[in-house]
């Protein structure tokens, strides 16, 4: 049974795909470039402005990232981008919090924040290879001296 709150939400994201799971948590599933517009209709229409935290995942096909928030209800925003342009817009200006989060899907998923003013390394050693992400199902990282070896192939 779909309740008041859940089809207020479905109102205000009518190009997106809202799902209910258990104790009244609501998924919503958007593009990127409907992410800004969606954080600040939850904090003001919704008055929901709390970030608990953001993960994102490898789906093999795509890439996904999760912003959970929590207030009344819990609120997760699913944003799937491309494997090929893996780009999300920043809310890091917006929400002060979600600066460490952006800096990780950067560093593990190779997910860039667009407008990030601050994308120095968060998770991985400044020495970690370019261009391997460690929690992509299909990283493959180097050991100590196959660099060197390779290179001269």
């Amino acid at each position: 049974m779909t309740d008041d709150f859940e089809a207020r939400l479905k109102e205000a994201f009518p190009g997106s795909t809202v799902t209910t799971g258990s104790k009244g948590r609501l998924w919503v599933s958007m593009a990127p470039e409907g992410l800004i517009a969606a954080v600040d209709t939850l904090r003001e229409r919704f008055l929901i402005r709390q970030l608990a935290v953001i993960v994102g995942e490898d789906l093999r096909d795509a890439l996904q990232v999760n912003y959970v928030f929590t207030g009344d209800r819990v609120i997760v925003l699913q944003v799937r981008i491309d494997r090929d342009k893996p780009e999300i817009p920043s809310l890091a200006l917006r929400i002060p919090g979600a600066m460490v989060y952006e800096r990780e899907l950067k560093d593990l998923l190779g997910i860039m924040p667009v407008g990030h003013p601050d994308l120095r390394r968060q998770a991985i050693p400044e020495d970690w290879p370019e261009g391997v992400y460690p929690l992509r199902k299909d990283v493959q990282i180097p050991r100590p001296g196959e660099e060197t070896a390779q290179e001269g192939v």
